[in-house]
């Protein structure tokens, strides 16, 4: 429909323009996970509108910025990797609570932090606290959720994030990831080079 084709043209220029403006790119990615209100007035919002689902989102997120696929442990352990079930689940709760609600043009949404919103683990029906992939289980007091996992997501103590970018630099300069596919980075994907993508 033409409001979906507006947003995404929309979130489109806007990261085009971050990124010819020399923004960091980790600055654009808090921005994009924080995002908050009008789709057509913050274009990072269109995060949140492309994919409405919080499962996928903590998906896409995790394959995206940490070039990680986590989506066979939502049901269960994944074979190839470390990731359980608790790991999806506890990843997933960052994004359990936003919400979206009409704006005034119809062609319009608003993200919100809701106050509510849990995740279960679907085989213990345990509620999962959001946990950072391979790290903590954060202080959340009076945060959005999405503010504590974007700082952490690109900051010197996420081991993924600067890898993740240095690799997929390398694969658009050089016609391949020093670890291949990019968006596939597990322990039985080992890098082809360890040192140089250290």
């Amino acid at each position: 429909n033409e409001g979906c084709r507006k947003a995404a043209r929309v979130y489109c220029e806007w990261r085009r323009g971050e990124m010819c403006s020399g923004q960091p790119l980790d600055r654009i990615v808090q921005r994009l996970l924080t995002a908050t209100g009008s789709t057509l007035r913050d274009p990072a919002a269109n995060y949140f509108e492309m994919e409405r689902y919080f499962l996928k989102l903590a998906e896409n997120t995790a394959q995206v910025f940490l070039g990680m696929r986590i989506q066979c442990a939502q049901c269960h352990n994944h074979p190839f990797d470390r990731w359980t079930l608790n790991d999806y689940y506890g990843f997933a709760a960052f994004f359990a609570q936003v919400g979206r609600k009409p704006g005034d043009d119809p062609r319009e949404t608003v993200i919100y932090d809701r106050d509510q919103g849990e995740v279960k683990n679907p085989l213990t029906g345990v509620v999962m606290r959001p946990k950072f992939l391979g790290g903590a289980v954060p202080e959340l007091k009076g945060q959005s959720r999405r503010e504590v996992l974007a700082r952490w997501l690109t900051s010197p103590q996420n081991p993924y994030f600067a890898r993740n970018v240095a690799n997929i630099v390398w694969a658009h300069f050089l016609g391949r990831g020093i670890i291949e596919p990019v968006d596939d980075v597990r322990i039985s994907n080992p890098p082809s080079n360890p040192q140089l993508l250290d």
